[in-house]
């Protein structure tokens, strides 16, 4: 059972703007995690990404704005995250995608315009716990303080734990689960803890930023990240049924507190 924290705990990015994903040594395995890690992206009313004016680590820029997680998305909204205009916020919807889906929308348009930039906000309603995970794992106070308000983080089980999966055609694969959600991966942690084998390993939760983890799956060779799977966000899975169920196609857009009806 390996250890995944160590080349993780990399050096933090606190910006925030989102750059084009890192080049994988093993292509397919890092898309599939960045096609597994969900967002909630801010459009406009033409399903278009949404442009605002904002102050962003202390500079004014052009932002595309999206979330990792629905609390996130209404920060936005409510103008908590970032001090927007509110005739921008009203224009808001949000709608699912993918980090992968994401990245090939931004990288043009940010090539094309490079004064411009993406922002990937944090969901709030996990500073705390993630502040208190940093500093465990020795990040300054005041350094896990500007990291938890800023960045989105993945989850992980240290060490690697390894699950099974139940159906489907993967079923019976073994693989360690991370993901946006804290209280996922706690779950599996604590579950392992009622297990001696694995109590004797005393598994935590680890909280990595989310450009480390995509530049430590990038980075990797194929056989240090083989078994990792991020599990896809479960409100923001709910929302893409919902939208299913109605008949909305992928991708459409639909009020943020839409996700709550």
């Amino acid at each position: 059972m390996r250890s995944i924290v160590a080349p993780l705990l990399m050096p933090f990015l606190v910006a925030v703007s989102f750059s084009s994903a890192v080049r994988a040594q093993s292509q397919s395995l890092l898309d599939q995690n960045l096609d597994s890690i969900l967002l909630l992206m801010a459009v406009n009313d033409k399903g278009e990404p949404a442009l605002a004016s904002a102050k962003v680590d202390g500079k004014q820029s052009q932002v595309y704005f999206s979330s990792i997680s629905v609390s996130g998305a209404e920060a936005i909204n409510e103008g908590k995250a970032f001090p927007l205009k509110p005739a921008d916020v009203k224009t808001f919807k949000f709608t699912p995608v993918s980090l992968a889906k994401f990245n090939q929308i931004m990288e043009p348009i940010l090539k094309a315009n490079p004064d411009r930039i993406a922002v990937i906000a944090p969901d709030p309603s996990q500073v705390t716990v993630v502040e208190k995970l940093l500093i465990s794992q020795k990040v300054p106070p005041s350094t896990a303080k500007k990291v938890a308000a800023l960045q989105p983080m993945i989850f992980c089980p240290e060490p690697g734990l390894m699950v099974s999966v139940d159906d489907g055609p993967d079923k019976g694969k073994q693989f360690t689960p991370c993901s946006t959600e804290f209280a996922f991966v706690d779950s599996i942690v604590s579950q392992a803890k009622q297990k001696p084998d694995l109590a004797k390993l005393k598994p935590y939760v680890v909280a990595i930023p989310l450009n480390n983890f995509i530049r430590f799956l990038g980075e990797s060779a194929k056989e240090k990240i083989a078994n990792i799977r991020v599990v896809p966000n479960s409100q923001i899975i709910s929302i893409i049924r919902k939208l299913r169920d109605r008949g909305v196609a992928p991708g459409s857009s639909l009020p943020v507190d839409g996700s709550k009806k």
